[in-house]
């Protein structure tokens, strides 16, 4: 159990950021979709009458009218929600008397976690497509003060849970109700009986959590307002996929200057994180700040140990292809500017939002129609906000709403990049419009553990199909190389990542001073060494630990690793035997842990293996490319 049982939907970040668009027709066939796709990354003439038509932004943007009307509507929610708070507070001191109690007053948590799903879901996305707003920042603030006082009542119900012994709690809930409804909720909170206090202790925890959230709230003022930069994020990603190596530099020391400049208070906020988990961890009896999180995810620590022990000794595979690029690109040392350009021609010319989505269709024709009918409803019903603007936060991201659909944001760049963005977010969406459809509240939240699986498998399949229909070799070394960047950027560089914060939580935990050098001296050691001998550590690339906002959602980021490995897993498995033992794992939302259902899909990630497969994989692609480059 963390800390805090945020209201708020997890943002699902990419690296690159981009768009999609509408499709007219969801009848036609798997093969008629597939022939479209593959024709349209190289049919020029298309791209040139799609590139001519009209944008209707309109249509490019969230409706938002499926949760509220307007913002008074969700202010009366709002009230609505703060008095029916006090529904459940009845409960306290009576909600273990017998079953019918029990029941009843998990009926009434539900209801109101639902609720309060739908006005965190509504303010988070009003705020990041109108960051300078403090319109939306208010009402945000006005949640967190609803939301601290239900969480002290929701403490008090579950601290009488916890005082159950084992015998009284199998009794009081053996109904079958609660067994097929409430069973995974109250096992979470049994399972962390050890590390809660007493209920005067709770609630001081529940008021600091103001104070303590400080650090991730500044970043973000700081990330989405202060920050001043000559190029939006779709501006920047395109600059360093330049093969003008003064047109990259220029954009990676415009951006990380902007960072620089303000890096003893971003380094002063990063420790100010790593103290505030330092001092749940503590204060809860947990062995570590890694612990807490991993427990909360229902992970063993063994699997974030495994996963950097094996990328770790394996990193000469990203040195090989590092090497690859230095060769390809005739350079003299390979710089972080010089990390995204691409190493052979590109084929995809500005792919608009309509080849977007036949690429999408065609690359997930493998899991079916149940699955394509859902990415159509997303493409159709304005699931997905679009473009880039000035009012709108960087980034990409799937938040889901439980009695509403998802929501995806997106920052549009027209490259096939674009598209395994979108890929990468509808994977999100779809896994949990599936788990809402066919679980309870309860059950249909997936771990992000298990989340970036969906995501990934998605990506894994759009490479798949495209190196699989390429016609020529510079299509297919194109495209190798955008699947071995999802590999690099996802298992190596995530994990370099997750490394990064085990380092400095545990420097601090043994009472180590962390400031400014100490965080640029261990990024730039952690570069070095996972990209090698062939890369060029220069000192603005030493704050790039400061650009990264996942740090501030602590313990993050090996589920991109870990979820990597179980996509291409996935992928392999569809390609070879059919969509239905996939589709099922989606079906299963949270019914079980996440490392359970990935076991019972046929991922195991308790083991190294498929972290090892995945590795070998981007070896196999490594070495192809270097033959096709070598013609």
């Amino acid at each position: 159990m963390s800390n805090k049982i945020y209201y708020k939907a997890i943002m699902i970040l990419s690296i690159s950021v981009f768009c999609i668009g509408a499709m007219p027709e969801i009848s036609y066939g798997n093969d008629f979709l597939h022939n479209k796709s593959i024709i349209a990354i190289d049919n020029q003439e298309e791209t040139k009458q799609e590139n001519k038509k009209p944008i209707d932004y309109n249509k490019m943007c969230w409706n938002l009218q499926a949760l509220y009307k307007n913002d008074a509507e969700w202010e009366k929610d709002l009230k609505k929600f703060t008095k029916d708070i006090k529904e459940l507070k009845n409960y306290t001191g009576k909600i273990t008397k017998s079953k019918t109690h029990l029941d009843f007053a998990l009926e009434i948590k539900e209801r109101l976690d639902i609720k309060l799903n739908k006005l965190g879901g509504y303010v988070k996305l009003k705020k990041d497509i109108s960051k300078n707003s403090y319109k939306y920042l208010a009402m945000d603030e006005k949640l967190d003060n609803v939301y601290r006082d239900y969480r002290m009542v929701c403490s008090g119900l579950e601290l009488e849970v916890l005082k159950l012994s084992d015998k009284e709690f199998k009794e009081i809930s053996s109904s079958k109700k609660i067994k097929s409804k409430y069973n995974r909720y109250l096992s979470s909170i049994r399972s962390s009986k050890d590390y809660y206090l007493d209920q005067t202790s709770e609630n001081i925890l529940a008021d600091v959590s103001k104070i303590t959230s400080l650090p991730g709230y500044i970043y973000e003022l700081f990330r989405n307002m202060d920050k001043k930069t000559n190029l939006n994020p779709s501006e920047y990603s395109q600059a360093l996929e330049s093969f003008d190596r003064n047109e990259r530099k220029s954009a990676y020391q415009n951006e990380f200057v902007s960072y620089n400049d303000n890096i003893n208070t971003l380094a002063g906020l990063l420790v100010g994180q790593v103290n505030k988990n330092i001092f749940y961890s503590t204060q809860r009896g947990y062995e570590s700040s890694l612990d807490m999180y991993l427990k909360s995810d229902g992970v063993n620590t063994k699997v974030y140990d495994r996963l950097i022990e094996t990328v770790s000794d394996n990193t000469s595979s990203l040195h090989k292809y590092i090497s690859l690029r230095k060769k390809a690109l005739n350079l003299d040392k390979v710089y972080y500017y010089d990390m995204f350009v691409p190493i052979v021609d590109s084929v995809d010319n500005s792919i608009g939002y309509e080849k977007a989505q036949g690429i999408i269709y065609s690359a997930l024709a493998p899991l079916g129609k149940e699955y394509s009918d859902i990415v159509y409803k997303a493409f159709n019903e304005r699931w997905i906000d679009v473009y880039s603007k000035d009012e709108k936060v960087s980034g990409a991201y799937c938040l889901s709403v439980y009695d509403a659909h998802p929501y995806i944001l997106l920052n549009y760049g027209s490259n096939l990049s674009s598209v395994s963005t979108l890929a990468h977010e509808l994977g999100h969406g779809v896994y949990s419009y599936m788990s809402a459809k066919n679980q309870n509240y309860y059950n249909s939240n997936p771990s992000i553990f298990t989340h970036e699986v969906a995501s990934t498998t998605n990506e894994a399949l759009l490479y798949e199909v495209l190196i699989k229909n390429a016609t020529n070799d510079k299509e297919k070394a194109y495209y190798i190389t955008q699947y071995l960047d999802l590999i690099k950027d996802t298992v190596f560089i995530q994990t370099m990542y997750a490394e990064f914060e085990k380092i400095i939580h545990e420097m601090m935990e043994n009472g180590e001073v962390l400031n400014t050098l100490v965080l640029d001296d261990t990024w730039g050691k952690l570069l070095q060494k996972y990209y090698g001998k062939d890369y060029e550590l220069d000192q603005l690339a030493k704050v790039g630990w400061s650009r990264i906002p996942h740090f501030y959602n602590s313990f993050y980021v090996y589920k991109y690793a870990t979820g990597c490995s179980a996509g291409v897993a996935f992928a392999q498995d569809i390609l070879k035997n059919g969509s239905d033992n996939y589709i099922s794992f989606l079906k299963k939302g949270s019914s079980d842990s996440p490392t359970n259902l990935l076991k019972k899909a046929g991922v195991d990630l308790t083991s190294t293996q498929p972290i090892e497969n995945t590795i070998n994989k981007f070896d196999e692609l490594v070495k192809e490319l270097e033959t096709i480059i070598v013609k």
